[in-house]
């Protein structure tokens, strides 16, 4: 029979938590309530307005201007996207200690999938991993407009956060350029799984002529998808059962050893 867990000591984390619902999202304001309420030191930096679905989006256009003030003691509001907030808080706010780990969310809707790519809270924690410092990505599934389950995953991440504070060995709380995709169920089944990233499209988009607003206007449209996802035990898969999803990225889009071989083999006789 095994012996209990020990209990873990677990040493307060420098947290940098950002969301791409804006600073003053109420589930960022509860989970930075939760987090430091665990004992945890966090300082927000978050764009000023919803900046939903755009990815790894940042502000390069240099010589140009980018607002950012600190709207209470440790929270900042920053006019760009969530990858600005970080870049901004990393160079500027945490200039000389970095944070021991970046939190982006949570955010009202799944990022599982291709949706991935486009969210604005995974850009964030990717954008972490370009400088050098683990992050967690957070996201909840909804039933229609509603969270049911957002109390609930608040929760979650704090233990979540907890659990690697109190399991990270060599002083590292995750493995080297280490993001982890984490999307909480409208209604848990409770299990917590461990998923590939799906590639699916969940929603996609339709554009439909809208001349009641202009000439060369379109709306843009939500269109479902119907078909599973083609990757076993996917993210997408997995959370639409009820679990927890937990799915490791590091933010690189580099292709397969098999297929950058296969590639090599085709193209590279190729002269300039």
């Amino acid at each position: 029979m095994g012996s209990p867990a020990r209990a873990q000591t677990i040493a307060p984390l420098r947290i940098l938590l950002t969301t791409d619902d804006g600073y003053n999202a109420p589930l960022l304001q509860q989970l930075r309530k939760a987090l430091t309420k665990a004992g945890h030191h966090v300082t927000v930096v978050a764009p000023v307005d919803d900046s939903s679905g755009i990815g790894t989006s940042i502000n390069i256009k240099f010589g140009t201007t980018l607002k950012a003030a600190e709207m209470s003691p440790g929270a900042w509001a920053v006019e760009g996207s969530p990858v600005d907030a970080v870049a901004f808080g990393m160079s500027t706010i945490f200039q000389d200690v970095r944070p021991d780990l970046v939190v982006s969310g949570p955010n009202e809707g799944e990022n599982v999938a291709a949706l991935a790519n486009h969210s604005g809270t995974v850009g964030a924690a990717i954008a972490a991993l370009a400088i050098g410092v683990p992050s967690i990505a957070v996201s909840i599934a909804k039933d229609g407009s509603s969270l049911p389950s957002a109390p609930k995953a608040v929760e979650f991440t704090v233990r979540l956060v907890n659990r690697v504070a109190a399991t990270a060995s060599n002083g590292g709380l995750l493995p080297p350029r280490t993001a982890l995709n984490v999307n909480y169920p409208a209604f848990p089944a409770g299990e917590v799984t461990f998923a590939r990233l799906g590639t699916s499209l969940p929603i996609s988009t339709s554009y439909v002529p809208a001349a009641e607003v202009c000439a060369t206007c379109y709306r843009i449209l939500p269109v479902f998808s119907t078909t599973p996802d083609p990757v076993a035990a996917s993210d997408r898969t997995l959370l639409a059962e009820g679990k927890v999803t937990i799915t490791p990225l590091d933010g690189s889009w580099e292709a397969d050893p098999k297929v950058f071989t296969l590639v090599r083999n085709r193209l590279g006789t190729l002269t300039p």
